[in-house]
């Protein structure tokens, strides 16, 4: 990246860091764990590749036991700072069918050469529409974090919501998200992820109505002819009583590159 991009990100990103901290102050974000999925800062120019992800609930309340989400994604790295992607998302509530949800455009922004400085860092945003009139949409920032190692990869994100249009939320809600992986193989790593979500940030919520959720992970790589697949296999448990007392995630990605 030459010197006027650095620049220019720089001090877009200080910028950014204030809108952040103002919006925090003034209450208008909101964050949920419907999406369980761990987002590097990490951009290759030219990789090109296509994800299925999803994960499901289960639980002894009802309205809570058989909750999925599944979403569909294409992303084309334009940069070797700059990444892109399209999204459709579908949603079934407990005890409801599977339907179409959202559509949404993401951006992934690389703030540091990869391995340059101690930890590499960056910044995610993604704009979601709602299929429903009635429904809010939603503007979502990542602060992203990454630290590599011959063995270990440490990824944390710290999430912020804003939601849009009618019925908008004018709450603010802070999520993390937190991964941790050992590469056992050139091509298996396991691993553990973490999601919360701590409820409002000028007042959050009382722990037993806080989401925290935790548990092993193994991802593999593997080829199959010519087609080359990425997987990752979760299985959390609840901490808290709001929590979901089992939630399973997968992702399934193709490259093309």
């Amino acid at each position: 990246m030459n010197f006027f991009f650095k620049y220019i990100l720089i001090h877009s990103f200080a910028r950014w860091r204030i809108l952040i901290i103002f919006q925090l102050i003034s209450g208008y974000c909101l964050a949920e764990l419907s999406e369980l999925k761990v987002y590097s800062p990490i951009v290759n120019k030219g990789d090109i590749g296509l994800e299925i992800l999803g994960n499901t609930r289960f639980d002894d309340d009802e309205d809570n036991d058989g909750f999925q989400f599944h979403e569909l994604e294409f992303e084309y790295d334009v940069t070797n700072w700059w990444a892109t992607s399209f999204t459709a998302g579908l949603i079934k509530e407990a005890g409801g069918s599977l339907i179409f949800d959202t559509l949404g455009w993401e951006n992934t922004l690389q703030f540091t050469e990869q391995g340059k400085y101690w930890i590499d860092t960056g910044v995610h945003f993604e704009l979601e529409l709602d299929d429903e009139n009635d429904k809010p949409n939603g503007f979502e920032i990542r602060w992203l974090l990454e630290k590599t190692t011959s063995s270990y990869q440490h990824t944390g994100n710290l999430n912020f919501e804003q939601q849009f249009g009618d019925e908008a939320d004018e709450s603010t809600e802070l999520e993390y998200i937190w991964r941790s992986k050992k590469n056992i193989t050139d091509h298996i790593a396991f691993g553990f992820e973490a999601y919360g979500a701590m409820g409002e940030i000028k007042n959050f919520s009382p722990m037993k109505d806080q989401h925290h959720i935790i548990g092993p992970a193994i991802y593999n790589e593997l080829k199959i002819g010519s087609i080359e697949i990425e997987t990752h296999l979760v299985w959390m448990f609840g901490l808290t009583d709001a929590s979901p007392d089992n939630t399973f995630r997968w992702q399934i990605e193709f490259p093309f590159n």
